[in-house]
């Protein structure tokens, strides 16, 4: 068995749309510095490791919220964890990373670390990512008033912990055992972010990739490596908690992302690119680089995807739209939220009815498929707004528009270091509803006196007929309808049941 200098692992429970990038950026910074590593996607192993069993949906309560599980399904799961730590322990790797994406990944780091140091007491382990950062950054207590990073730390779970940017302390973590809590106080500047390597994904089983795009039926190839071409955002979502860890919006130059997708074509045989950035159009001036470059230079079977917003009349023009389809441009997914544009507006995303209008049928008339995520359950939205949405959908139903998906994501959820639940919320009067605890879901269990039609009843009630509309206008894969109308039934459930 090989020994390694670290061993990259991203963590469940997120999205398996495109093979993770921070696992690859990483090995590729310790190869430029002469360190041997490799990388694991747990995050896909898991998902597929369960998908048939009987324990699904409570494995992935537990993992979204300490939720409690059937003996049969802790039983599983707790002996998945323990053949997963003895499989990472024998590969000898002087540091186990855990990458940490999302607040859900916190629940599977606790009990992986758990059963690591258990098999092996002096293996190290450090753990970064926005997950653990945001969990840091908003002061989110974990247990006992603490935070996770404090507590696994203090408990031996973990030697390492690293609050945001981790790509300038990786290295002397490595080489010089650093250890505790690390900060490197500050986002990388666009300079960095310019200078940083291309991924490594050849460690990557592509082949799960494959076989989770047909099992889940996800609208996008998911055989994609992800590519970051920005960090930050430009636009101020009171729902959004990227701030907490990305507060500056910086970009790369645009041949710069177009050369990494080249490289990695020509070298790693990789011919779709998922886009990590916030939006994948958030400095126009960079992503028509990228797109002139990729016009001129992209091997016909190379294609992109990536978060897209629609802006304001006159910023966008026909021949962006051309020139995107050109470059290889198959699919974006838009953040559309709400056909209301009072509710837009209020969200900070400062585009018109009109704005969308155009963003819509030009995306239409060059062939690109445009995903839209919407939600329901906005602090101000009403039963009224509700419908504007829905009339959104009903009106582009029709045959003449081919290229559009509709993804309803979800209710709204008051995440910890967003405007919304940090300064909003008081604002409109928000107040907490008391629950068992340990049900879960505990930030969308809210009311406001101010919004009377907003009830948690209502929000989920919105969501529903939001599926069923999609549905039934084909708007939305079989796989997702079935399974987020499901969850909506439990939160519902949940709710009725403990509610105190």
């Amino acid at each position: 068995m090989q020994n390694y200098h670290a061993v990259f692992i991203f963590l469940p429970f997120c999205k398996i749309d495109a093979m993770p990038m921070a696992p690859a950026l990483l090995k590729a910074i310790c190869d430029n510095n002469g360190l041997t590593t490799t990388t694991i996607d747990l995050n896909i192993e898991t998902q597929l490791a369960y998908k048939d069993t009987l324990y699904k949906t409570e494995i992935e309560r537990y993992l979204m919220n300490f939720s409690e599980m059937s003996i049969e399904a802790y039983q599983w799961y707790h002996k998945y964890l323990e053949d997963t730590a003895k499989r990472l322990v024998e590969m000898q790797a002087k540091w186990l990373g855990f990458s940490l994406l999302s607040y859900q990944s916190l629940c599977f780091a606790h009990d992986l670390c758990y059963y690591v140091k258990k098999l092996n007491p002096k293996q190290n382990i450090v753990l970064g990512g926005p997950g653990i950062s945001t969990n840091d950054n908003t002061n989110k207590p974990y247990r006992n008033n603490k935070m996770m990073s404090d507590v696994m730390l203090e408990t031996g779970m973990c030697d390492t912990v690293v609050i945001n940017e981790s790509e300038n302390l990786l290295i002397d973590i490595i080489r010089n055992n650093a250890k505790g809590k690390l900060n490197s106080g500050r986002q990388l500047t666009q300079d960095e972010l310019n200078e940083l390597p291309t991924p490594s994904y050849i460690d990557y089983k592509v082949d799960l990739y494959a076989e989770s795009s047909k099992i889940f039926h996800l609208t996008k190839q998911a055989t994609a490596a992800t590519i970051t071409g920005s960090k930050g955002c430009v636009r101020k979502c009171t729902f959004c908690d990227v701030f907490t860890f990305e507060p500056k919006f910086v970009f790369k130059n645009g041949e710069k992302i177009a050369d990494e997708m080249i490289e990695i074509y020509e070298t790693q045989g990789i011919t779709n690119f998922m886009m990590s950035d916030s939006l994948i159009n958030g400095s126009m001036k960079a992503f028509r680089q990228m797109n002139q470059s990729l016009a001129k230079r992209l091997p016909k079977t190379l294609s992109y995807y990536g978060e897209y917003i629609a802006r304001p009349k006159g910023q966008t023009t026909p021949e962006d739209y051309n020139l995107m389809k050109e470059a290889g441009c198959k699919h974006v997914i838009v953040g559309v939220e709400s056909g209301s544009e009072a509710v837009r507006m209020h969200m900070g995303k400062k585009f018109t009815n009109d704005d969308l209008t155009l963003m819509i049928e030009s995306l239409q008339n060059v062939g690109i498929t445009q995903e839209w995520n919407l939600m329901t359950g906005y602090l101000t939205e009403t039963r009224k707004d509700f419908e504007e949405t829905l009339a959104l959908v009903e009106r582009y139903r029709h045959s003449e528009f081919p290229n559009i998906i509709v993804n309803p994501v979800g209710i709204l959820h008051l995440l910890p270091g967003s405007p919304l639940y940090d300064s909003h919320a008081r604002q409109l009067d928000v107040e907490w509803e008391d629950v068992k605890e340990g049900v879960g879901m505990a930030y969308d269990y809210w009311k406001t006196s101010s919004n009377p039609d907003n009830t948690f009843y209502n929000r989920v009630s919105w969501w529903t007929e939001l599926l069923e509309l999609s549905n039934k206008y084909k708007l939305m894969t079989d796989y997702r309808y079935t399974s987020k109308k499901a969850l909506a039934q439990r939160m519902l459930q949940h709710y009725k049941q403990n509610k105190v």
